[in-house]
């Protein structure tokens, strides 16, 4: 394929003002600073579904985890955690048929040694499950499923704030 001298300098201006936009593709995480490793997650149990996912997505972005604070550079603290599951509509027979799900934290971050002490910023992802009653099983499996997706958009939306934090 031969590409024209104005064509190929329009693809690389349109590239350039992808990568100036902040376009990321779905799914990629940013990378994070090395000044965040080690870091110490204080709030969450080493064995939920939502450190699990966040500590994998860490270690992806290039930030080691200690299990000591004594060692950590960074100390992330989470807090205020929720998953809730709410009655939105119900049908004629006043059985639930719409539920808001939600999955929400607080967070903030401490740089150890420089002392710096983040705000505590809030993150929420909410979504709609629709339930008319019928088929138990499958349904819970959906719930499942989207909880999972949620708890993955959470991890991205908090590293993109630690990215912004530098």
């Amino acid at each position: 394929m031969n590409l024209s001298a104005p064509r190929l300098f329009l693809l690389a201006m349109l590239a350039l003002a992808l990568a100036a936009c902040g376009f990321q593709p779905r799914g990629q995480l940013p990378v994070l600073s090395t000044e965040l490793s080690p870091l110490h997650v204080q709030g969450l149990d080493e064995l939920s579904p939502l450190y699990r996912e966040l500590s994998s997505a860490l270690r992806t972005a290039g930030v080691s985890l200690t299990t000591n604070p004594d060692q950590a550079k960074s100390l992330l603290r989470i807090s205020e955690r929720v998953s809730d599951k709410q009655v939105l509509t119900t049908n004629i027979s006043q059985q639930a048929v719409e539920y808001e799900l939600v999955e929400s934290l607080r967070f903030s971050l401490r740089k150890v040694a420089s002392g710096q002490q983040g705000e505590p910023q809030q993150l929420r992802v909410e979504r709609v499950l629709y339930n008319p009653g019928t088929t138990l099983l499958a349904k819970q499996h959906e719930e499942d499923t989207l909880r999972a997706e949620m708890r993955r958009e959470l991890v991205r939306l908090l590293l993109d704030r630690l990215a912004a934090q530098g």
